[in-house]
């Protein structure tokens, strides 16, 4: 075996390596803590090292792109070349492989297209709202079905021809939204043999990270890559019991199910070794799994006993001066602030909290919830160049290279710009670095080094209207967003948005998938919050199975402490009093005091 194989194989338990040798299709179930980017990471890094020449495809679709980021950072560490490796969302890989190379073939994207954002897709909304008399609250507006189906029929019901009226706009406009972009790569595949023959013919294999939160169009344009090419290798990994995205369309397909989406056949394998919490605390959420598997503690403090608290007696109004004083306390015994999170199941519930304990401890740094100017979307060139524009040049290179070719992409495939052909990454990224507005407000300060920038390019607004529009309503929307929130527009508020954060983590139940910390503080854990009014009341979807994942990827975060809270004294809108879930209630353990 080759000497780089075996070094990477050595890093790895027995499971872990057999997964990452392996040669055929697999279903992966993963607890919690058991090193599955590892396996992901070394999976394709041996598929890259056992094909030195080849320049099929080795692809990870990944659930966010703070995931790809981490896969791509670590096999930098590996010093793996990644010249056959690509890592991203699915919708990355939709533009990247099936929207921006076949364009061509769909009516709707051959004469031009732009992608629009949540903010203009909300205006859209207000605007064919408005021209219907329709007036409707927030919260309904937020509810409309906008997403098509298979066909690209509309399956809204109680506002169809609002969402005709949008789609009609859309095209007009030449634009697509986020969802369009699976649907019209699904036609696509579907519709363009040779499209789907070109691009299944380049891939070698496909790695789905947090396979559980896929949903059905996802599945489905796998399945037609593994369909139209039986030879791809697919590796389907991650937790049926943290498939907490339900709502959001996620479905965590059986092995049958799977099976006949691709037309292949699939081994199952299982890492049940933890490497996170305490036996107890597994002990404590295994009550909550669905899986029928042990999980092991194979922690360095796995017999410790630590700390497993619930109180349901605290009111309200003490609550953030109790969680003020476990933190202390933690950091008293040594454990550090980055160390401890606070959870709650709804963003409302952490502002309050992440100003009141800033005022409790201000000794204290925290990774706390705060709104930012500028709202965070992957998928836009400009909240690209602004991650760009306001990190610190020099470190986290390899990302920065990353995301500047991103955006020479972006404005070449998108946006059909002819850039020079001196003009790469490295350029970019000297331009940006080199240009230093005489401007304090952040805003100011961004349309400077973008117009310089462009300038420099070549870019100009007459040629490129529609890049334009999208910069217009960028600059609109992060305006709109200070002066709706009463943010600070100084120039040191941009940069702190991307600054990595430290600290005691305040963050929602959502959020916090993937993490590890030694105390979890969770509190507001209420039925109608976990779960949520909107599974109680749905048709479709278990609340019981809802508010067990919940709990299940709450606890699970914990490697030794977990505290749990439902405290008295919080009421709904409609005046009805919040109450422990039903889950715990059930639940006869024997918790410390």
């Amino acid at each position: 075996m080759n000497e780089d194989l075996e070094l990477l194989l050595d890093k790895l338990n027995e499971q872990q390596k057999t997964i990452v040798m392996s040669n055929d299709n697999i279903l992966v179930t993963a607890c919690p803590g058991s090193g599955k980017t590892r396996v992901l990471t070394y999976k394709l890094a041996y598929t890259a090292l056992s094909n030195p020449h080849s320049n099929r495809k080795i692809i990870a679709i990944t659930y966010t792109n703070r995931a790809a980021d981490e896969i791509k950072d670590r096999l930098e560490l590996l010093d793996i070349d990644q010249s056959a490796i690509w890592a991203g969302t699915i919708h990355q890989f939709c533009l990247e492989y099936i929207i921006y190379p076949y364009a061509m073939s769909l009516p709707r994207l051959c004469k031009g297209f732009t992608i629009i954002d949540e903010y203009v897709h909300d205006q859209y909304i207000q605007q064919i709202l408005d021209k219907f008399s329709i007036n409707i609250p927030s919260y309904q507006k937020s509810k409309i079905i906008t997403m098509l189906n298979n066909d690209m029929e509309i399956i809204e019901t109680q506002f169809p021809q609002v969402v005709k009226g949008y789609h009609d706009l859309l095209i007009q406009n030449k634009e697509i939204d986020f969802d369009l972009i699976l649907s019209l790569s699904y036609q696509i595949l579907r519709n363009h043999p040779i499209a789907s023959v070109n691009i299944a013919g380049i891939i070698r294999s496909v790695c789905v990270d947090e396979y559980q939160d896929t949903n059905e169009l996802q599945y489905q344009i796998i399945g037609i890559l593994t369909k139209t090419n039986n030879r791809i290798k697919v590796m389907f990994v991650g937790d049926t019991d943290q498939a907490i995205y339900t709502s959001l369309g996620g479905i965590a397909k059986s092995i049958k199910e799977i099976e006949e989406i691709t037309a292949l056949r699939f081994t199952r394998e299982t890492l049940n070794g933890c490497y996170r919490s305490t036996q107890r605390v597994i002990d404590y959420y295994s009550y909550f799994q669905k899986e029928s598997y042990k999980i092991i503690s194979l922690a360095t403090h796995a017999e410790l006993k630590g700390i497993i608290y619930l109180n349901t007696s605290i009111h309200k109004d003490d609550i953030y001066d109790c969680i003020a004083e476990l933190i202390r306390h933690k950091i008293d015994q040594n454990v550090l602030p980055e160390e401890i999170c606070v959870i709650a199941p709804q963003w409302f519930l952490l502002y309050p909290l992440s100003r009141k304990l800033r005022e409790l401890l201000p000794d204290i740094s925290f990774d706390a919830p705060d709104i930012s100017p500028i709202k965070a979307d992957d998928m836009n060139v400009f909240y690209k160049l602004a991650r760009l524009i306001f990190t610190e040049p020099g470190k986290k290179v390899p990302r920065r290279k990353r995301i500047a070719t991103e955006i020479i992409k972006v404005l070449s495939e998108e946006y059909n710009i002819l850039l020079n052909e001196h003009i790469d990454c490295f350029w970019i990224l000297q331009k940006i670095n080199s240009i230093h507005p005489n401007a304090g407000n952040g805003v100011d300060y961004y349309k400077h080094v973008i117009e310089e920038l462009f300038s420099s390019c070549g870019i100009n607004r007459e040629d490129n209207s529609s890049l334009y529009s999208l910069y217009d309503n960028f600059i609109g929307k992060t305006e709109e967003r200070i002066k709706r929130h009463s943010l600070s527009d100084d120039l040191s508020a941009f940069y702190k948005m991307f600054r990595e954060k430290t600290g005691v983590v305040i963050t929602t139940c959502h959020k916090i998938k993937g993490e590890e910390y030694n105390t979890v503080i969770a509190f507001g854990i209420f039925y109608g919050m976990i779960p949520h009014w909107d599974s109680i009341f749905s048709p479709v979807i278990s609340e019981v199975n809802e508010a067990k994942k919940m709990l299940y990827v709450i606890a699970s975060r914990a490697k030794e402490s977990l505290y749990l809270f439902a405290e008295q004294g919080r009421t709904t809108s409609n005046g009805a009093v919040y109450a422990l879930t039903d889950i715990l209630k059930t639940y006869s353990y024997d918790y410390d005091t």
